[in-house]
């Protein structure tokens, strides 16, 4: 949870007939006396273990509430489990626990543990000052004036807090008083490597009689912290802070998880939790959730438990706070918060909950919106998934590949090799769209159910190189957008599979051909688009296909060899329908051998393991082999076991357990058949990959993230590690190992000077790719080439902006993006307890140089107001944007010029306008230049000063300090 507000101490007490005498017939009473916390005590929660509850029997303990309430447990409660918070105030030094029999003279129960309230410090693990706190939850208010804690100022946009005791609200019937009573605080036993376990809490609303929300990541593990947690509602005290009159503190115990999302590649964050509610009810009246978006700049206020102390309001009433951005991610708003506030409401003034915070900085706060969360609830988890391969097949597929084949042979190699993956019969649909000059209609395949009959009429029988894929040729322009339509109109809302529709695109080019695509437009929401690009910078649109793919929850990755482009498809298989990679390692067999060294991986819950190989030599027929932990082989046709092999691919799939084995550590070994006969030919090197995808276990996806990155811009590469049933992997690290660019591509073409368009086989190649392809041709290299850089990632709020460790990882890099081009960003995650599991993730980012005024030069030639400015667009490293870049600039004038016509690309990086320029402006000549999504520039001619309009009333000034000093020389000489 977001705050610590205690510790878990140990115990040792067992009570029942299967350990000693009872104190009264039937009646087994102990009264536990915990120790103190050396701050004081503001309360304990039990844990029992190994409860045994024969026939009728029941453990009752005393909690010190009103009424003499107490927890009654039997058999139904399990053997594992936690009693609600007791109120030490009321009863004393030692809890009174009974062990009751009725029916049964055996059974007992163990107390191996107990929570402990106490004043607590920050986090060790936020080094920064701003989180320096000590908290004061004390839900039972032990002092007749309350101690207000000391706030972690992180979050603080206001210092001091712009907030008030909720008890000051006025009058009565004001929406946040008819609010306030639903706003509650929820307890519970959490866990992190710096602490141990510890007492936490969060806030949450009650949205109908019996359940809560709060944030996802306040529950990070929900299925264990649920067995601890407990919600009071009416934490509060007078608007003095003194402690109301007869006031009793009152837990409910939480019963069950109706739902948790959070850290699983989505921007989902709550979590709904139902309360185990007496036969009278709670007694409050629940808060509707919102069913849409409040409106940028509509009034909401915030209710909420800062660091586990008593309700606060923000902003303090009669003022409200306002909304300052909206969508279906996030609600942004300016309130003050402290840890503890996590899950609280942000609610609009008819008292409605519009979303729950989760995440953010000081004076720019998140809540994520119940318009999505009901969205999402409304929709159950599916397990089938519907895809849509939409394929290039324009001229300039007809290019030969890294094989010695076309790229369109290659490339349907690894499509079939993705459809061959997807098991038949699992309700799983699939089809196919191909485009050039326009997308083929009616469509190649339309989206069909996953069976033997369907995937050969798609691929054909083995080697899977027919069927309609095979029969595709390349041939005419590219219409990347008109093939996203026809996928779009093959994937309607309502389907069987409407909650998780996909479209997996590949391309080798730029789209030249309407209807092109706007990757800033977000429609269709809810189809996530992957993306893969086969070849260079010099032939792809990266930023357009980052762009597209982001927008669309999917990934974008760069293929420039025809190995990588058969590991992506088989990548991108394990993300849309298998928890992920586990790992893709590239190796060599070597001339003439025919075995390669064992490669271990290990597996750790993991329910399904599927090893795939990809090769690039046509027929070099390797083969795989698999040792189990215990040394058992399992090659393909082993009982239990699928396979399929092709040309340059196989895969063998193993369910788990295979033969009673499972968790450790497996190897996989590559081999191939020897040379036959005396003078067989010596057997190839042979390039090959790995992918090891599985199913079950944890979850490693990238975070939404839709910003258009820049040279110079900080990225942070977060990624969420999580178990798709809720909860988190214990002991987590995460890795990111980037490939960058080592040469700026702008720098390049300025040098070089932009060449004509190419036509091939009808594909137009624009002028900017035709040069970088040109320059390849003639060196016999790619333009650009890649260095590596590895980063860990850490779970802090520092990293990450999450208020607590709950399955995201990043590290904000603010020296990477240093040239433009593509960056692939490789994860690897492992995590395990008893046994250790793996997990990989790639994505590709494209950045674009972003402009500096201080480095970009600028020229003018400007006579009598009327000439032209020349300017050579440079980033803050120095780099040219370079030529052909037009389209993603806008150039206007700045104060004193007007740009009067079109701008000229000069075909060596720099820029001509021509302007129209007024000297009395008091400006030189110059432009401001915008860029997508990032603040406008504005340089001028330094060698041209503007003309300064005060210059005579200075030259009179002067003329007249001049005059004042001699007619004072002049006194004092007489």
């Amino acid at each position: 949870m977001s705050h610590v507000t205690g510790t878990v101490q140990p115990a040792s007490l067992k009570i029942g007939p299967d350990f000693g005498p009872s104190t009264s017939p039937n009646t087994w009473t102990v009264n536990f006396a915990y120790t103190p916390a050396p701050t004081g005590t503001k309360l304990v929660m039990l844990h029992f273990t190994g409860a045994s509850f024969p026939a009728n029997n029941r453990l009752e303990v005393d909690l010190g509430y009103a009424g003499g309430e107490m927890d009654v447990f039997t058999s139904v409660d399990g053997t594992d489990f936690w009693t609600r918070p007791v109120n030490v105030y009321a009863v004393g030094a030692t809890v009174t626990i009974r062990y009751i029999t009725n029916g049964a003279a055996t059974g007992g129960v163990q107390i191996d543990q107990y929570g402990r309230g106490e004043r607590h410090t920050k986090d060790p693990a936020n080094a920064d000052a701003k989180f320096n706190s000590l908290s004061n939850s004390d839900p039972f208010l032990g002092d007749p004036t309350y101690p207000e804690p000391d706030y972690a100022t992180f979050w603080f946009c206001n210092d001091p807090p712009n907030w008030e005791n909720a008890a000051c609200i006025a009058p009565a019937g004001d929406t946040r008083n008819v609010v306030a009573p639903s706003v509650g605080m929820i307890l519970h036993a959490d866990f992190s490597n710096q602490l141990g376990f510890f007492l936490s809490t969060c806030s949450v609303t009650l949205v109908s009689p019996d359940t809560i929300i709060t944030a996802g990541h306040c529950m990070q593990d929900p299925i264990e912290d649920v067995k601890s947690a407990s919600v009071i509602f009416n934490y509060a005290t007078n608007c003095n802070g003194t402690r109301q009159g007869g006031y009793s503190g009152r837990f409910f115990k939480v019963k069950e998880v109706i739902r948790q999302r959070f850290a699983d590649g989505s921007a989902n964050d709550y979590c709904l939790l139902r309360l185990k509610v007496p036969p009278a009810g709670l007694g409050i009246t629940p808060r509707p959730m919102r069913i849409d978006l409040p409106a940028v700049s509509e009034q909401v206020f915030g209710i909420h438990h800062p660091n586990g102390a008593v309700k606060k309001l923000s902003i303090p009433h009669p003022g409200f706070a306002m909304v300052t951005s909206q969508g279906v991610n996030g609600i942004g708003v300016s309130l003050d918060v402290s840890g503890g506030s996590s899950g609280s409401g942000l609610f609009d003034t008819a008292g409605r909950i519009t979303g729950v915070l989760s995440t953010g900085v000081a004076c720019g706060l998140r809540y994520f919106p119940t318009y999505t969360i009901q969205q999402d609830i409304a929709t159950p988890p599916a397990i089938t998934r519907d895809v849509m391969l939409v394929f290039d097949r324009s001229g300039s597929m007809s290019l030969p590949g890294t094989s010695g084949l076309t790229k369109i042979e290659e490339a349907r190699a690894a499509a079939s090799l993705f459809v061959q993956l997807v098991r038949a019969g699992t309700g799983n649909r699939v089809g196919l769209v191909s485009f050039s000059t326009t997308a083929s209609s009616p469509v190649d395949f339309p989206l069909a159910s996953v069976t033997a009959g369907s995937k050969n009429t798609l691929i054909g029988p083995s080697p899977f190189t027919g069927g309609i894929m095979g029969g595709l040729a390349p041939g005419g322009s590219t219409t990347i957008g008109g093939g996203l339509n026809a996928a779009y109109g093959q994937l309607p809302p309502g389907g069987p599979n409407s909650s998780f529709r996909n479209v997996l695109l590949f391309t080798d080019g730029l789209q030249n051909t309407p209807p092109m695509v706007d990757p800033a437009n977000t429609s269709p929401t809810d189809i996530r688009i992957d993306a893969i690009g086969y070849g260079t910078p010099a032939s792809l649109d990266g930023a357009m296909l980052t762009a597209l793919a982001t927008i669309h929850r999917g990934q974008y990755v760069l293929a420039d060899t025809n190995l990588k482009l058969q590991k992506f498809f088989a990548l991108a298989f394990g993300n849309i329908f298998e928890a992920g990679l586990v790992m893709d390692p590239e190796f060599v067999l070597p001339e003439g051998q025919t075995t390669a060294a064992p490669i271990p991986f290990s597996v750790c819950e993991e329910e399904t393991i599927t090893i795939i190989v990809g090769w690039d030599t046509r027929d070099a027929g390797l083969l795989i082999e698999l040792t189990t932990p215990l040394g058992a082989s399992v090659t393909i046709g082993s009982p239990g076991t699928q396979s399929s092999a092709s040309r340059t691919w196989t895969f063998l799939r193993v369910p788990l357990p295979h033969a009673g084995e499972r968790d450790g550590t497996w190897k996989v070994t590559v081999f191939r058949a020897g040379g036959i006969g005396e003078f067989a030919a010596p057997l190839p090197e042979v390039r090959y990959f790995i992918n090891v995808v599985v199913s079950g276990g944890a979850t490693l996806r990238r975070m939404p993230d839709t910003a258009k990155y820049y040279t110079g811009d900080v990225i942070n590469p977060l990624v969420g590690l999580q178990y798709l049933q809720g909860g988190l992997p214990p002991n987590a690290k995460v890795k990111v190992t980037v490939s960058r660019p080592d040469a700026s591509v702008g720098n390049l073409l300025s040098q070089e000077k932009l060449g004509p368009p190419v036509v091939i086989n009808a594909d137009t190649i624009p002028p900017r790719q035709a040069t970088l392809m040109a320059i390849e041709a003639r060196t016999g290299k790619p333009v650009v080439g890649y260095a590596q850089q590895t980063y860990d990632l850490f779970d802090d709020v520092v990293n990450t902006n999450s208020p607590e460790p709950a399955g995201l990882f990043g590290n904000p890099l603010k020296d990477l993006l240093t040239m433009e081009g593509n960056y692939t960003f490789h994860f690897q995650a492992t995590y395990g307890d008893t046994c250790t599991a793996a997990r990989e993730l790639l994505w590709s980012l494209h950045v674009d140089p972003g402009i500096d005024p201080s480095l970009t030069t600028i020229t003018s030639s400007v006579s009598g107001g009327t000439g032209t400015i020349t300017l050579v667009p440079k980033d803050k490293y120095g780099n040219n944007l370079g030529p052909g870049r037009g389209d993603g600039l806008s150039i206007t004038g700045a104060p004193g010029t007007i740009v009067t016509g079109p701008v000229r690309d000069n075909g060596d990086g720099s820029y001509t306008a021509p302007v129209n320029w007024n000297p009395s402006s008091g400006n030189g000549p110059g432009v401001v230049i915008g860029q997508p999504s990032r603040p406008p520039v504005v340089v001028h001619d330094p060698n041209v000063p503007g003309r300064d309009r005060c210059r005579k009333w200075k030259v009179l000034f002067w003329l007249m300090v001049l005059v004042a000093l001699v007619l004072f020389l002049l006194w004092l000489l007489k």
